[in-house]
């Protein structure tokens, strides 16, 4: 059985969507992601990735945070790819 096709949605839309993650779970409301990494090509089923997690105070838990949102973001890498500017 093949994959559904996936969307391809603007950079700035895709960004919003992960942000949108961390709301949902209280572990991560002290966690930000600032960017994607965007390849040409798709990587792990994907042509994009999360860049950097970074903390916004000490009382962030990264590792909490990364296990409860593993499971959305690959959601998120299976549903969605990111326009890529070909220039």
């Amino acid at each position: 059985m093949s994959e559904p096709t996936k969307q391809i949605i603007s950079y700035p839309e895709l960004l919003n969507k992960v942000q949108s993650v961390l709301v949902c779970h209280p572990d991560c409301r002290n966690i930000r992601i600032d960017r994607l990494e965007v390849y040409q090509e798709q990587v792990d089923g994907a042509n994009w990735h999360i860049g950097t997690m970074l903390p916004h105070s000490d009382d962030s838990d990264l590792r909490a945070c990364r296990n409860r949102i593993v499971e959305d973001i690959e959601l998120l890498r299976r549903t969605f790819d990111v326009i890529v500017d070909k220039s």
